[in-house]
């Protein structure tokens, strides 16, 4: 890529709205075919809704028709079919790529496929103001999940040189970062938070003593002034990003702001969650979006969960015609997302059901400074040693959802009945 150009792609990134949209059906709609004709979970949940692919014509009749696709849907699919579910739509010999999320969720990727996703990823920084010549940290996880690996490929194919840092070693990463004079941090919000308390217990300003210039951050949702407080902190630009593992990087914010970007190849809308029905253009809701490029594991109007302020729909002085969509607002789902990983209560259940004197949980989500706390409440119905299941469980549990959390013991009813089995506490 040309450093000085505008646009990773001029032409896409510029279209018309109508354009846009035209060039968007253009490749929906043979993926839903492709989807249909290949993955037999799709063939059947088509045939369940009374659907034939026949039927789908224009873009009303998917947004009215083709059926939502869930996380949990994901899940149980690969965990009565392992380890692939029937969303795969290659033969399992012409994949490249295998991440494990929580859940477990196995996500898979053949090499075009995995290519194509590692550019897409790789506009979306380029459109945040990263450049050929910033060297990156990128402070996400590179073991199992997708997120560091696919982001480290994507700053390498706009010629950045890449430090990865992952997560955790918080003084290292200062350390680091001064050392090789890094320009540019990627990281979830709260941990990029962290670090800059890190800076200062360390006794180093970072907005002096670090050569960071850009921010991008992503994953966590955010307060008001959370933006503000880290421009000022590192002295550095903020943008926003975007995704879920299921579907990458899906927006991310230009130099002008007022919302992120939807990228081209993800075709998003917005509903109320209780109705499944669209909202009218502009107004909060749930995320829903279709991949409309990938193959081994198509990925069709997919709940995200994550429920946003709407989609700006007013021209950007950046020249982007994509909408923009605002503030993520939190989730609608019993399936936390926490410290950047999702906490998917069946799998805390299955480590719970090993003990049959234990019962009902609750997951208590909580943000009193500047990170997650994760709490997992749990009543007991024997005679127990409190302090050693606790310890016990917070090993076992660890080794299930990836993350360390409080595990509390209660008698049994101490739970009220009509409780959640999320209680999330954090201040958006």
């Amino acid at each position: 890529m040309v450093e000085e150009q505008r646009y990773w792609d001029t032409e896409t990134e510029t279209m018309s709205r109508d354009k846009l949209l035209e060039y968007q059906w253009s490749k929906l709609l043979p993926q839903l075919r492709y989807a249909y004709n290949n993955a037999p979970y799709y063939r059947r949940s088509f045939e369940e809704a009374g659907v034939k692919i026949d039927d789908i014509k224009k873009v009303e009749d998917y947004y009215e028709r083709v059926p939502f696709l869930s996380k949990t849907q994901i899940i149980e699919n690969q965990r009565t079919n392992p380890p692939f579910g029937d969303l795969l739509a290659v033969k399992p010999e012409d994949l490249s790529r295998i991440y494990i999320a929580p859940g477990p969720l196995v996500l898979s990727f053949t090499k075009g496929e995995y290519d194509v996703l590692t550019a897409m990823i790789a506009k979306v920084f380029y459109m945040c103001g990263v450049q050929g010549r910033d060297i990156v940290n990128v402070t996400t996880g590179y073991h199992w999940v997708i997120a560091g690996t696919v982001i480290d490929e994507a700053f390498r194919k706009i010629g950045c040189a890449v430090m990865p840092g992952g997560p955790g070693m918080s003084k290292m990463h200062i350390e680091m970062m001064k050392l090789v004079k890094v320009t540019v941090l990627m990281g979830f919000t709260m941990f990029v938070l962290q670090l800059a308390e890190t800076a200062k217990e360390m006794g180093i300003d970072p907005s002096e003593e670090l050569s960071l210039r850009l921010l991008v951050v992503a994953g966590d949702v955010r307060t008001e002034n959370t933006k503000g407080k880290l421009e000022k902190t590192f002295g550095a630009e903020v943008r926003e990003a975007y995704g879920t593992a299921d579907l990458g990087l899906i927006a991310a914010e230009c130099p002008e702001g007022g919302g992120m970007h939807l990228y081209e190849e993800i075709l998003v809308e917005v509903i109320d969650p209780k109705t499944g029905k669209q909202v009218p253009f502009g107004e909060g809701g749930e995320i829903v979006a279709s991949d409309i490029v990938r193959k081994a594991m198509p990925i069709i109007r997919y709940r995200t969960g994550d429920i946003t302020e709407g989609l700006n729909l007013e021209p950007c002085p950046c020249g982007r015609s994509t909408p923009r969509l605002k503030r993520i607002l939190g989730r609608n789902s019993d399936i936390a997302k926490v410290k950047g990983m999702f906490i998917n209560p069946s799998e805390i259940e299955s480590v719970i059901k090993r003990h049959p004197e234990l019962g009902r949980f609750q997951i208590i989500v909580d943000r009193p400074k500047l990170l997650d706390e994760l709490a997992i409440k749990i009543e007991f119905n024997k005679t127990v040693d409190k302090e050693k299941m606790e310890g016990f469980l917070v090993n076992e549990l660890k080794e299930v959802i990836r993350l360390k959390s409080n595990v509390v013991l209660v008698e049994e009813g101490t739970i009220p009945q009509d409780a959640g089995v999320l209680d999330d506490r954090r201040k958006v």
